[in-house]
């Protein structure tokens, strides 16, 4: 990846106030890039942006409104990040049109603002390997059978398509990338955030969702960014997707030792056998393709818990905690 690339390019992310578009944000301009974040609400004061905040420009503009044609018409953005959307699975089973919207609607109207005014912007969409099935320990390729169990899954998957189609029949230069369970600082949710908030509750104390053998294709937040950046520098741009992920899995018996470890503490494991509605036992993904690129994961385990550890502890000495929001795509 020639980290020289984006020096001095207009770059637009979507949904960069968020936890993974704040962590792109900040590199594309370590990169030398010149960043454009649109986001549904203000991001003035958007926490994960602090900082970068006088650096990055700052844009409100909801994507289920309509397409946002005075934004992107003069062609000026070398490539879209697209990472705006929902990724809460309970309220697409509560919601599922409001999902849609949030999800697919809002990538069709970006797609229609590209193809009237800035067909040869790039444009990296972020989707999710909930778009499988998974449920076994078979490592899942991208031309695997997509059979989503969640409103969630089927959304981002019609997006992935529209992507797609956008690329055939318009001829922009579209790609998708499928991400996996990511984690790292600034995340407030999903499963190594629950279990460092019931140990700081409990030390002594740790349950975990299922029977402890379901496995999780963890990524942490800068390989995932290094690899959307390797994605905008190097994929054909031809609608095609890319699995993005770390290449191993781990139990999530295995993950909270980890956590616990590096929190400092030995709890009593204790297995709820619980599922939700929706849930996959294993994910582990077969990461050739992106390989193929160039892409290789540089954080272990055990550093990239560590670094979120130490995050973690450091935002919530002398703070109340965060309760666990309901469930989020992990």
């Amino acid at each position: 990846m020639d980290i020289h690339a984006l020096h001095g390019r207009d770059i637009l992310v979507t949904g960069g106030a968020g936890f993974i578009g704040s962590h792109l944000i900040e590199a594309l301009i370590d990169h030398g890039a010149t960043v454009t974040t649109l986001d549904h609400r203000p991001a003035d004061h958007a926490p994960n942006l602090a900082l970068v905040s006088e650096r990055v420009k700052k844009l409100q503009f909801d994507l289920t409104s309509g397409p946002p044609t005075d934004i992107v018409a003069r062609g000026q953005y070398h490539c879209i990040f697209h990472l705006s959307g929902s990724a809460q699975v309970e309220a697409s089973i509560k919601m599922p049109a409001w999902d849609l919207a949030r999800n697919t609607m809002g990538t069709v109207n970006l797609l229609e603002a590209l193809r009237n005014g800035a067909p040869q912007t790039g444009v990296v969409f972020t989707s999710s390997a909930v778009v499988f099935a998974g449920g076994d320990e078979t490592p899942i390729k991208e031309d695997d059978a997509t059979h989503p169990t969640t409103p969630y899954g089927v959304s981002k998957l019609a997006s992935e398509r529209y992507i797609a189609v956008y690329a055939r029949l318009f001829g922009l230069r579209t790609t998708t990338a499928r991400l996996f369970s990511v984690y790292g600082p600034r995340l407030q949710k999903q499963i190594v955030y629950d279990f460092m908030r019931k140990l700081a509750a409990d030390p002594e104390r740790l349950d975990i969702f299922g029977n402890g053998t379901e496995t999780r294709d963890m990524s942490y937040v800068g390989d995932v960014v290094r690899g959307l950046i390797l994605i905008a520098q190097e994929a054909k741009m031809s609608g095609e997707a890319y699995n993005l992920a770390s290449g191993t899995h781990v139990t999530t018996r295995h993950l909270a030792e980890q956590v616990a470890d590096s929190f400092g503490a030995t709890p009593d494991l204790r297995l709820t056998g619980s599922a939700h509605v929706g849930d996959t036992k294993y994910w582990h993904a077969d990461t050739s393709r992106i390989r193929a690129l160039g892409y290789q994961p540089q954080t272990d385990l055990a550093t990239g818990i560590g670094q979120t550890v130490a995050w973690f502890k450091s935002i919530s000495e002398g703070h109340e905690l965060t309760p666990s929001p309901k469930r989020t795509a992990s």
